[in-house]
């Protein structure tokens, strides 16, 4: 008969006094765990969203204006910012003003402003699913701008004058055409306010005219008048900026207004490890504590094996064995706990509207190997906790221990 039989068969005839232990280490680990599950699924949910959002890997490259060393953003400027390293695309933006003749809402000045796809404006309401890329001769304006509210403008056709160069000083005003596809949420104002977003081809179209130029001429020589250069990863953003600078051009990245960020999935992290700490801490005293008790209540146990000729170290392993046991078996019931736990908060957080996009899993429990990992190791602080009070039991000699009893 080896030691961990004999410690079985003593877990289940002393399953009340060992219960305390099991259901504290299970209800500590199933607290943990779902904890840590849905800590887990927010931060990963929070980084794809977020740290890798298309927003959070995009550069901004401003046109270099003082700077008669560097090209101004053409086209040409745009292949060679497409070629640096981790750089997946180059989207560029344009913006000239777009007066509003027949708008019955009144607001009558607006500026047309190309689309970026890395800085999507949000749609409040559009003729269309899926309004971008925009049509020629399309239009999408903010829903209220200087007081006017815009909703009644979606569906309608309205005429804009765009300015005509003639010579220095001169100058006309032609008229087109352009239908109101969509508006945006006003409070958008990464492209500033006012703005409208149109076609690429009829912006490119009314800034030519207003610099006199023809729109291939236009995009040759002036071209844009800021570029959002996109990297492939976040991780890759502070090696395409520095690139970007070294080519000379006034460039920023999102990312650095986001420097919060890391801080807070850290914090999120920090919170699983914290609840981790508890967990070691209350099963290694509640193993100490349930050791040393069962210890002192079985010194006659202790005795007749002592005197039957168990040595002291076979005394120590069958407690710490025994210990081990039930924190198998707590660790066990706290990962099916878990799952109710778990499976609960998850629904809960799920009815919080600002919260609710960062939990996804039904039950967000941690990984396999987390699990797993974690189950081991409440085993081995448990048996850990019993080692001492087990050792002192395995000290006494057979005379003292029936004494005690």
């Amino acid at each position: 008969m080896n030691l961990l039989q004999v410690a079985w068969w003593n877990v289940r005839t002393l399953r009340r006094r060992l219960l305390g232990l099991v259901a504290m280490v299970a209800v500590a680990g199933a607290v943990c765990l779902s904890a840590i599950g849905i800590a887990s699924n927010a931060q990963g949910t929070t980084t794809s969203q977020v740290g890798e959002s298309t927003a959070n890997r995009s550069v901004t490259v401003d046109s270099p204006e003082g700077r008669p060393d560097t090209a101004q953003l053409t086209d040409a400027t745009e292949q060679r910012l497409a070629k640096i390293a981790h750089v997946v695309s180059v989207q560029h933006r344009l913006q000239v003003s777009m007066p509003v003749r027949d708008n019955p809402e009144g607001a009558d000045l607006l500026y047309a402003t190309t689309y970026r796809k890395a800085l999507a404006p949000p749609v409040v309401k559009s003729v269309r699913k899926q309004l971008f890329p925009l049509h020629r001769g399309e239009v999408v304006f903010p829903a209220a701008t200087h007081g006017v509210d815009l909703s009644s403008m979606v569906g309608r056709t309205v005429t804009v004058d765009a300015h005509h160069y003639v010579r220095p000083g001169v100058g006309d005003t032609v008229s087109d055409r352009v239908k109101v596809v969509g508006l945006y949420d006003p409070g958008w104002q990464f492209d500033g306010p006012d703005t409208a977003y149109v076609d690429d081809a009829t912006v490119v179209k009314w800034a030519a005219a207003a610099a006199g130029k023809t729109t291939d001429d236009y995009l040759r020589t002036s071209g844009w008048d800021q570029l959002t250069v996109v990297a492939d990863s976040a991780a890759h953003v502070p090696g395409v900026l520095k690139t970007v600078q070294k080519m000379n051009y006034p460039a920023v990245a999102l990312q650095q207004q986001l420097e919060a960020l890391p801080g807070v999935l850290q914090l999120v992290a920090l919170t699983g490890n914290v609840l981790l700490g508890v967990l070691g801490v209350l099963a290694f005293a509640g193993a100490v504590t349930v050791t040393g008790a069962l210890g002192r209540q079985r010194a006659q146990e202790v005795g007749i094996l002592k005197a039957v000729g168990f040595r002291g170290r076979s005394v120590t392993g069958m407690l710490v064995a025994e210990m081990a046991i039930a924190g198998a078996v707590a660790a066990a019931a706290g990962v099916v706990l878990a799952v109710g736990v778990a499976g609960a908060a998850a629904a809960g957080l799920r009815r919080i509207g600002d919260i609710a996009p960062y939990v996804h899993d039904t039950v967000p429990l941690p990984s396999l190997p987390t699990m797993v990992s974690l189950s081991v190791a409440t085993v081995v602080v448990v048996a850990a906790g019993a080692v001492l009070p087990a050792r002192r039991a395995a000290r006494m000699s057979p005379t003292e221990a029936m004494k005690d009893w």
